[in-house]
């Protein structure tokens, strides 16, 4: 037997094992892109295997998972060998957007050009949904609620995110009516409130097989230097469920990063059971309860302007309208950026001129920063301050094209982008008690602060986030503020009393803290050596 057909039969050979070894297939020849970048041999992990596992017990899988798991590319490794080795096996995925089902579809496509040349069998139509090979094995990746999959018949069906789905129980019974004898099933999907998926997952007998997959049963679901902050409620899980450092230092980087130090969120993205995955729409955005407060409308003030203290801002306003949204003000004293306080805040309905004034006034009193939301009547304010010659003004800069050169821009620009990074900061703040929540009306809103069913944080129905939203972007203006330089600006402390003020207002030592001031010839004491000395 010559060399050429000895090479042809270890091929045949090859290809027929990888035919009835999906473990042998999937190791040697698929491949995956990891968080590096690089394209590596899908070596299926604990939660992946787990789902190989329920597979063998019962083809209609139910699978309820956290993020990050890789159940999606195991699927779609799972569906890929059967519809690439089995001559007319038609496989269906459906997303909830366009944009997740050509993501998945990309997995497959990946699969296939990264094959040797002896398994890339040829191929009959490929574009950017669809993938049929010659011998009729066939994958299609479309939309949920789409008509591109209706009329066929498909031997595996994979919903992904199917609890994202707008008509949960309609879609899924329209997908699974296009099942042929024996499919295989994967409603694969993280929760997303007491919908559908919700229901469905505490049916009892309904031909699934449930499997629940924790972050904590992922390998890589570690980390090995201790993070700054392990919130409370980690600590508590972490107890519970017996978790390891390493673990309990991951949870604590993914809570406050990944869900913005918000509880509900992380219950629903990295759930350590699934009971508590569901967390319903219309839950609160914030980790706080205020009980019996009542919103308060009007001006209030707990401190006045403090020598050596630096101040900023938040300004959100309203048409001015009796039944509208409020127009606010919250002012931070941030000398501490870490530790500010609410020192001031305004909560009225009033025309946009007149609240301007009152802007302006405030901003005197406490020589502050103003950020201003910059959409729609908060242009008025802006324009106001700067035409009163109020030059401490929130400034955004933008590079453009056009002329090739930087411009600047007063005012906070709030789009989808940097809402979600302001309310994430204001979590942050919050949760950390950074920032002592004193006022009523802030509480108040606080209160009524939810997901909606989109999963979007917004004011429930008939509510406002007017001070949410003001407090918000005073934290945001705090960035642009330069507590050392405000400071210098003042008068330098020339008694004892006013070295102490100094000190109490700064938290630094007077001494060790000179250089604000224009330097004298012999270095001052600090007043606390002077009273502990004395």
């Amino acid at each position: 037997m010559g060399k050429s057909s000895l090479f042809t039969k270890q091929i045949k050979a090859e290809i027929a094992k990888c035919a009835r070894d999906f473990d042998h297939f999937c190791k040697k020849y698929l491949r995956i892109v990891d968080k590096s970048g690089k394209l590596i041999p899908l070596v299926p992990n604990r939660a992946q295997r787990s789902y190989l596992s329920a597979c063998e017990k019962n083809p209609w899988v139910y699978v309820l998972k956290s993020r990050k798991l890789g159940l999606t590319t195991i699927i779609a490794a799972h569906n890929f060998w059967s519809s690439l080795f089995t001559p007319n096996f038609a496989t269906l995925v459906l997303a909830h957007t366009d944009t997740a089902s050509k993501t998945i579809f990309r997995i497959y496509t990946r699969f296939y050009d990264n094959l040797p040349k002896y398994l890339m069998f040829p191929v009959k139509l490929l574009n950017k949904h669809e993938l049929m090979f010659e011998h009729g094995g066939y994958i299609v990746a479309a939309t949920a609620g789409s008509d591109s999959a209706r009329g066929a018949t498909y031997h595996a069906i994979h919903c992904s995110e199917f609890a994202m789905y707008d008509n949960i129980e309609k879609l899924i019974a329209s997908a699974m009516s296009t099942a042929g004898t024996n499919a295989r099933v994967a409603l694969e999907t993280t929760a997303n409130g007491l919908n559908d998926a919700h229901k469905l997952w505490f049916s009892p007998d309904n031909g699934y097989e449930k499997l629940f997959i924790s972050w904590k049963d992922a390998e890589d679901s570690v980390e090995k230097k201790k993070p700054e902050w392990i919130p409370k409620e980690i600590e508590s899980i972490a107890k519970q469920y017996t978790l390891t450092k390493q673990q309990t230092y991951w949870a604590s980087n993914v809570y406050t990063k990944r869900c913005a130090a918000n509880w509900n969120t992380f219950l629903q993205e990295y759930p350590p059971e699934a009971h508590l995955a569901f967390i319903s729409a219309g839950r609160k955005f914030f980790n706080r309860v205020y009980p019996h407060v009542k919103d308060r409308p009007g001006y209030s003030c707990t401190e006045e302007k403090q020598r050596y203290s630096a101040y900023v801002i938040g300004v959100d306003t309203a048409s001015g309208s009796d039944h509208g949204d409020f127009s606010c003000f919250v002012t931070l004293n941030c000398t501490e950026k870490k530790k500010p306080r609410i020192v001031s805040s305004l909560y009225v309905r009033m025309a946009p001129s007149e609240f301007a004034q009152k802007v302006l006034d405030e901003a005197k009193k406490y020589d502050a920063l103003v950020c201003v939301e910059s959409n729609s009547y908060g242009l008025s304010v802006i324009e106001y301050l700067t035409g009163h010659e109020w030059g401490l003004l929130y400034r955004r800069t933008k590079y453009d094209r056009a002329t090739n050169r930087w411009s600047e821009n007063l005012g906070f620009n709030t789009n989808v982008s940097t809402r979600s990074v302001m309310l994430a900061r204001l979590q942050e703040y919050i949760s950390r008690e950074w920032l002592d929540v004193t006022d009523d009306n802030l509480k108040y809103e606080m209160n009524t602060f939810v997901f909606n069913k989109n999963g979007k944080p917004e004011a429930d129905t008939g509510k406002h986030d007017d001070i949410v939203m003001a407090t918000a972007l005073a934290l945001m203006g705090m960035d642009q503020v330069e507590p050392e330089v405000q400071i210098k600006k003042q008068p330098k402390p020339n008694s004892l009393s006013e070295m102490l003020q100094f000190e109490l207002q700064t938290g630094k030592l007077y001494r060790k803290s000179s250089h604000f001031f224009e330097e004298e010839e012999d270095e001052a004491a600090s007043p606390s050596e002077v009273l502990y000395n004395n």
